[in-house]
């Protein structure tokens, strides 16, 4: 299973412990766990070309 570490601000952090009481869960990881199910994520390449970041290593 991959970890991500988030880094919160102190308005992000308060909103994910009020999202964890909320929902009578029992860590604030439960509780992120829970809210990345309502979003859609695209993830983009910031630092090389779309092109270049989904080449096949080996290949052209």
């Amino acid at each position: 299973m991959p970890k991500i570490m988030l880094e919160l601000n102190e308005e992000e952090d308060r909103f994910v412990e009020v999202y964890k009481i909320m929902k009578n869960l029992q860590t604030k990881q439960d509780a992120i766990k829970e809210m990345i199910h309502y979003f859609d994520v695209e993830i983009k390449p910031k630092k090389m070309s779309e092109r270049e970041y989904f080449k096949v290593k080996g290949g052209e």
